[in-house]
């Protein structure tokens, strides 16, 4: 088990418009690091919960550059019980 993260991702475009919503769901499925993607309503419109044994925040570098993220926010990050959470790894990620 590695660290998990929850991320709240905003879209550039709405959900509603010609199947973008579809593209952008394939394209993070695809990534092995995601767990699931569920739309929410609200802020964002987004969650994706993570899974990685890499820092997190090498995932949301590889999130935050498809075309179609407008913007991303850490939500929740859990680190394996063996482990202390780096703090320069959780500094950066709140950066974000």
């Amino acid at each position: 088990m590695g660290t998990k993260a929850y991320f709240m991702v905003n879209m550039d475009k709405k959900i509603s418009e010609d199947g973008y919503y579809l593209d952008a769901l394939s394209e993070l499925e695809t990534m092995p690091e995601v767990e699931s993607v569920e739309p929410v309503s609200g802020v964002c419109d987004l969650l994706v919960k993570v899974d990685a044994p890499i820092r997190m925040i090498f995932v949301a570098n590889k999130i935050r550059a498809m075309k179609w993220v407008k913007r991303l926010h850490v939500l929740k990050i859990e680190y394996p019980e063996s482990t202390e959470a780096p703090k320069s790894a959780t500094q950066e990620l709140l950066k974000t």
